[in-house]
């Protein structure tokens, strides 16, 4: 019941006028504090005739009070569950933004690391058969190299064929990279991961300054040898872009770490979005139905609006 919530919680100040209606009939039917207006309250104790505790009923206002109260909560739409989807599609969006830098080519990984990226995402296709992916590259310039698309077929093709003596600059572009494919995703939910083999924190505060936010997930994927590479610098950049690191491993358990962490992701979006949720109101329906039978009882709206 973590996820308990109203879908409409403004129409519980609703409850206050309602409350404040059973007040003043309960009050209207307050004998006491009527007579004691024309007769002396030591007399009065002992004029008035008080009901039976054994067989004293419940005050109709009350009635009137519990019923208005849950009519209340049910419109408002108490929540605690996601709507079941129809279909069994997977609707995460993920874009994979590749690092086609020269060190990407060093062999410290086999064949290379940059082949061994290809693989990796290949790998992750594999287990996200519906996932929509796009795929960017980066150097000293940043390219959108396939837009949002579920043949995941393309993108391995496409990913194979990146070399870094096709880039038009030498460098180190990350900043370009992430907003081309924060646009691209445009959609909460979505996941950015970036594939590569060293990143500057510099150049992640740079990111940040410059606007891009923290309304994405990021994944920073190392795909090189943790002792060629600086995992102090990936964990500084995680750290600042408020990102997940994930370092490489020679099995397949960074790509099962990975492909949890998206389904974590578009879980925690979906939750913050109270169209994707349950109204759960109609629960209340038969309760209040059941209550309302009891009004059908000879005399209760008489014994309702009753004055002293």
């Amino acid at each position: 019941m973590s996820a308990f919530h109203f879908l409409r919680p403004e129409y519980l100040l609703l409850l206050l006028p309602a409350w404040a209606l059973v007040w003043w009939l309960l009050h209207q039917q307050n004998d006491e504090t009527k007579w004691k207006k024309v007769i002396d309250s030591k007399l009065l104790k002992h004029l008035l005739l008080k009901p039976d505790s054994k067989h004293a009923k419940i005050a109709a206002p009350w009635h009137l009070g519990v019923v208005l109260s849950l009519l209340i909560i049910a419109v408002s739409g108490p929540s605690w569950k996601l709507k079941a989807t129809p279909f069994t599609q997977d609707d995460t969006k993920i874009a994979f933004v590749l690092s086609v830098k020269k060190s990407m080519l060093t062999t410290d990984i086999m064949p290379n690391r940059l082949s061994r990226a290809s693989i990796k995402i290949e790998d992750l296709m594999a287990k996200r058969s519906d996932t929509q992916a796009a795929l960017f590259a980066y150097s000293g310039t940043s390219h959108l190299v396939l837009p949002l698309t579920n043949d995941h077929s393309i993108i391995k093709t496409f990913s194979q064929a990146l070399d870094p003596s096709i880039m038009p600059l030498e460098g180190d572009d990350i900043q370009g990279a992430l907003f081309l494919a924060k646009k691209e995703l445009d959609s909460k939910g979505s996941t950015i991961i970036v594939v590569t083999d060293s990143i500057s924190p510099s150049n992640a505060k740079l990111v940040m300054k410059n606007g891009f936010g923290d309304d994405l997930n990021v994944i920073l994927w190392q795909i090189a040898s943790s002792s060629l590479s600086s995992v102090s610098d990936f964990k500084s950049a995680a750290s600042i872009l408020d990102a997940h690191y994930v370092p490489y491993a020679g099995d397949n358990s960074d790509v099962t770490k990975i492909s949890s962490l998206i389904d974590k992701n578009f879980k925690n979006a979906a939750q913050n979005d109270d169209r994707k949720y349950e109204d759960g109101g109609y629960w209340l329906v038969p309760i209040i139905f059941l209550l309302l039978l009891m009004w059908a009882r000879q005399g209760f709206i008489a014994e309702l609006w009753r004055r002293s």
